[in-house]
């Protein structure tokens, strides 16, 4: 059995889309904390605060993990600095108190804060800011816990920037669809410089459980670490004046205000040699912004959103 450590999150959500139709779905088990209605019912689910070192015995019974839990808020880390270190790892240490196997690991790219242009895999660095030193500690725990022989298997996936059905609505194109709809204004901070190279959330899915599969696959030990993101530059004011074409909405651009810009995003060589062996080709990333995008404006009119 395959346990899904945050199955009721964004990404968790993206997964249970995926395989929902496919033979080897009875296999995953997903966990929620707060929210077991996001986990589709058809799908075997237990709850699990991270928090509880009793939940956390669970683990035990698994040989296979996705853990796609801990904080992702950027200004939370920096506003409660302790509280992110808690979710992001504290709780995974809770987590590796019990569970002993094969790890796919869900990182962020926010470890290679305060570098600029693209970011190897292999890169040595400090991030400069809260969140990315506590999805550092994470990564290090995590290798830790590989040399000393509680995982047998990891691979650590960092993410740039996913998105889909599911995120947040204080999100960049929520934002954009709620402004479309009732004529918020959306302002772009940072001159909208900031890169992300974004990643449809079911494409995000696609990798991590073919990831899970191939690494069950090997006979040796296995210890990875890959970028996560498109293989095309795209920055934010990129989308939002895509998003414009399809839906005019009110948006200013303000050269100043953000507090921690994105200079930097990840090399794809490793991801795409990945791709490529498991047949599966980059998103056309305007075609799934455009789809996703209606679809939020239909269902905001749909709802009368404000």
């Amino acid at each position: 059995m395959i346990l899904v450590v945050g199955g009721s999150s964004f990404i968790g959500r993206g997964i249970q889309d995926l395989i929902k139709e496919k033979p080897f779905a009875k296999e995953f088990i997903f966990t929620y904390n707060k929210h077991p209605e996001n986990i589709e019912n058809k799908f075997q689910k237990v709850k699990l605060d991270l928090q509880d070192e009793k939940d956390c015995e669970l683990a035990r019974n698994f040989s296979y993990c996705i853990y796609l839990a801990g904080n992702s808020l950027h200004n939370m880390a920096y506003n409660n600095p302790i509280m992110d270190l808690d979710l992001n790892v504290r709780n995974f240490l809770n987590f590796m108190k019990h569970f002993r196997g094969q790890l796919i690991l869900l990182s962020s790219q926010a470890v290679y804060y305060g570098l600029t242009g693209e970011i190897p895999e292999n890169i040595i660095h400090y991030p400069t800011i809260p969140y990315g030193i506590s999805k550092r500690f994470q990564e290090e725990y995590a290798k830790y816990f590989y040399k000393i022989g509680y995982l047998s298997k990891l691979w650590i996936f960092r993410l740039m920037y996913a998105f889909g059905k599911g995120e947040r609505m204080d999100r960049l194109i929520p934002k954009c669809a709620k402004s479309a709809v009732n004529g918020d204004i959306v302002k772009v901070l940072g001159g909208g410089r900031s890169f992300l190279n974004p990643l449809p959330v079911n494409f995000v899915a696609e990798v991590l459980v073919n990831a899970l599969l191939t690494m069950k696959e090997e006979d040796n030990e296995f210890l990875e670490v890959t970028n996560l993101n498109h293989s095309e530059k795209v920055s934010v004011l990129d989308i939002v004046k895509f998003l414009h074409t399809i839906k005019p909405f009110n948006y200013i651009v303000e050269e100043k205000g953000e507090i921690w810009p994105v200079s930097f995003w990840g090399s794809t060589e490793k991801l795409s040699r990945y791709l490529k062996k498991w047949n599966i080709s980059f998103p056309n990333i305007w075609e799934d912004l455009e789809i996703y995008f209606k679809n939020l404006l239909t269902n905001m009119r749909e709802k009368n959103y404000e």
